[in-house]
């Protein structure tokens, strides 16, 4: 638990990581009654059902001109007032060592209150 958690009262918390966008997907689905705002690429989208979401997702990775390796990093938690929330991140690499590179991309995820 970091201290950012422990200030904002969240309970409950849990990491996944996972390589590729499946756990995002899965994810998405669990909170499937949700509305989800997504921070991609280019654009923001806000106030998105679940299978919005999925089609936003699919339409922002296949605008891209290179491959990319993804790994999907999920934070499941409940909020001071017991609501369930997840943020996901999607980080797509270039390059296949761990350094930065100009060329990566992050995309977020975040279900809305």
């Amino acid at each position: 638990m970091s201290i950012i958690d422990l200030i904002k009262g969240r309970k409950n918390i849990v990491y996944q990581e996972s390589d590729g966008i499946t756990l995002a997907t899965h994810t998405i689905n669990e909170f499937e009654d949700r509305t989800f705002t997504l921070k991609g690429l280019k654009n923001r989208y806000f106030g998105l059902s679940g299978q919005d979401i999925l089609k936003h997702i699919q339409d922002e990775l296949d605008s891209m001109l290179i491959l990319y390796h993804y790994t999907t990093t999920a934070k499941k938690y409940t909020d001071r007032k017991g609501i369930s929330q997840v943020e996901i991140k999607i980080v797509g690499n270039a390059s296949t060592m761990n350094r930065y590179s100009p060329l990566d991309i992050e995309m977020e995820i975040k279900t809305k209150m």
